[in-house]
């Protein structure tokens, strides 16, 4: 059994009509109201599924009415079209005015009630043989003012934007923030004692892990304690580099993690500074061949 043709297919042709009869930017909006209740009543519980018959809509005025390129703002723009910059490359050109009226505003309550009914406008509005260009609707405004977009960057969001749905960019955009947030504090109370030393230092997930470096580090100043008290004629001075020798952390890292660890208390009460260090590479060799935390947990 063949599929049933969904309604907004088979309002196209009405559509068509209203918008090359229109005598004014209302009929046109009014036409354009059609053509989307068309939409919502192919796809009344799914929004989602939507964006791809707005997108063929949008795509059959602009072959029907394709865009005119090098215009400037301040020409004088003929029925039925108006002036527009926005998209990629900020071509200034004119476009059918039923673009303006084709956006996926499936949620504004000005436009739509609770049901996602729309209902056409009449046609009352007294249309010149100009028009001035038409502002962009006012969510998308509020949307741009509240995060506090102007400028340059807005003109870069403008351009990417296109005629996408705003709604969705900004509800993609929350998501994408919240789930690597959300990681983020998953990784930071991650209980990486029982990890061992090797992972740590090898695994890429736990290279940028502020707390990898932080347990690898006290790790190290734990190895370098106990090489300490085991071998007293052989002491080393802890340092952000003796440390990092060990870890494979940078200096400047270790430096962010081991504030707490009472190392320059541990250095002054063994009498230690970092000169005795190359006094006793040359005895024993480098920190690394002496001393391992590969297989070091975070419990003793």
């Amino acid at each position: 059994m063949p599929r049933k043709t969904p309604v907004w297919k088979e309002a196209m042709p009405t559509f068509n009509g209203l918008i090359d009869t229109s005598k004014n930017e209302a009929d046109i909006q009014s036409a354009c109201s059609y053509i989307k209740q068309a939409v919502v009543e192919s796809y009344p519980d799914t929004p989602n599924s939507r964006r791809n018959p707005m997108s063929s809509i949008r795509k059959a005025v602009r072959e029907r009415y394709p865009a005119q390129s090098g215009k400037s703002p301040h020409e004088g723009v003929p029925f039925p079209y108006y002036f527009t910059d926005a998209g990629k490359g900020r071509v200034e050109r004119w476009e059918h005015l039923a673009l303006l009226h084709l956006q996926e505003d499936w949620n504004l309550k000005d436009d739509f009630s609770s049901s996602d009914t729309i209902t056409p406008v009449p046609s009352t509005e007294k249309q010149s043989d100009t028009i001035t260009p038409t502002p962009m609707n006012e969510t998308s405004i509020d949307i741009f003012s509240e995060v506090g977009l102007e400028g340059e960057e807005l003109d870069t969001v403008k351009q990417a934007l296109g005629d996408a749905d705003i709604k969705e960019w900004v509800k993609q955009a929350l998501l994408q923030r919240a789930k690597a947030i959300n990681a983020l504090h998953e990784r930071l109370n991650e209980d990486l004692s029982m990890v061992n030393s090797e992972e740590l230092m090898n695994d890429k997930k736990y290279r940028t892990n502020p707390n990898a470096s932080r347990e690898l580090a006290s790790r190290a100043v734990r190895a370098i304690k106990d090489w300490n008290y085991n071998r007293p004629e052989h002491k080393w001075c802890i340092t952000n580099k003796l440390i990092s020798e060990l870890t494979g952390v940078t200096p400047k890292a270790i430096a962010k993690v081991v504030e707490g660890m009472g190392i320059e208390d541990y250095n002054a009460m063994q009498g230690l500074t970092p000169v005795v260090n190359r006094q006793i590479k040359a005895v024993v060799g480098s920190i690394s061949e002496v001393v391992s935390i590969a297989d070091v947990l975070g419990v003793d």
